[in-house]
């Protein structure tokens, strides 16, 4: 069965140019032109994602579904705009394309209930994998059981080796972990799992293998892709482990992320809500993890990630 993606854009090029880009068997995608019309898509029919612009969007006050006048505050009506999204689809996962300038707003809608978002002059070489990577992350469901409500806390370690394609079964073991403890939601869980999916990979990638993000801007990523295959291969790399640990109770839930390489300077890290860093693909990992999750701390060479996410309380969830 395809998955449905609804694109929401309002410039004609650009929806355009989004439907080709995710045209494919596999995809049933509707776009719409306006806010307006993609709530009444989603009155009507389900959705599996939710691609859309982030700045054009225009304010959408409560119980009002006018949206023909000008916004005064473009940040302010963007982040209305995904919280109208999620009120209007709790569950399904959504994709801000952003455009120069629009940037700052990312990190605030984020946090609002987006799972990730890419800029606009990326989508032909990154859409379609950021739409796999959200779609993927979001599948893993699992039924709580009765006893689920006598564990207090739970613990799990992975020792996993540099092989990428290990990570979506690590996440999904992760939420079947944390099913238990019924500590958050399926929104939520979503954007834990895309900060677990960048953290991991960062560890066996950029960590363990040694192989710099910037590769990804020579010969379409193929030189990025060769030097992984390479150094899978080669010692001291290929003996080389990611450490997954999960310690969770009923009120948080800690990740550490380790890996063996030689770690980095911490302090040299770059500024995750410079809008510079937030237009290369690979600087997105660093915004998502910062937004998702409570609280992040790094070891002092460089090579662990401490990642906390706290059970919202029911007065902070209304």
């Amino acid at each position: 069965m395809s998955d449905r993606v609804l694109i929401v854009e309002s410039d004609a090029d650009a929806r355009d140019k989004l439907v080709r880009i995710l045209d494919d068997d596999s995809r049933e995608v509707i776009a719409v032109k306006s806010c307006d019309q993609s709530l009444k898509e989603l009155e009507v029919a389900s959705f599996d994602l939710i691609i859309t612009e982030l700045p054009k969007c225009k304010t959408l006050s409560s119980g009002s579904s006018d949206a023909s006048s000008p916004s005064s505050d473009a940040g302010t009506a963007a982040i209305r705009w995904v919280e109208k999204l999620r009120a209007a689809a709790p569950r399904v996962p959504i994709i801000l394309i952003t455009r120069e300038g629009a940037e700052p707003v990312a990190g605030e809608a984020l946090m609002r209930g987006a799972a990730t978002y890419i800029p606009l002059h990326l989508a032909e070489e990154g859409l379609v994998d950021t739409v796999e990577q959200v779609l993927k992350v979001s599948r893993s469901a699992s039924q709580a059981t009765d006893i689920d409500q006598c564990v207090s806390r739970i613990k799990l370690e992975l020792v996993l080796p540099s092989h990428e394609q290990l990570v979506p079964a690590v996440i999904a073991r992760l939420e079947q972990e944390l099913e238990q403890l019924h500590l958050f939601d399926e929104m939520t869980w979503t954007q834990i799992a895309m900060a677990l999916d960048e953290a991991i990979l960062n560890a066996m990638i950029h960590g363990n293998l040694e192989v710099e993000s910037a590769l990804r801007e020579v010969d379409d990523g193929e030189a990025y892709l060769e030097k992984i295959r390479r150094h899978r291969e080669l010692s001291p790399y290929a003996e080389r482990r990611t450490y997954v640990t999960l310690t969770a109770t009923r009120s948080q839930a800690v990740f550490v992320i380790r890996d063996q390489g030689p770690g980095y300077d911490v302090s040299a890290l770059p500024d995750p809500t410079d809008p510079a860093n937030l237009e290369s693909i690979g600087g997105r990992g660093l915004l998502l993890i910062s937004a998702f999750m409570d609280e992040i701390h790094h070891n002092e060479i460089g090579n662990e990630l401490t990642m906390i996410k706290r059970k919202r309380s029911d007065s902070s969830a209304s």
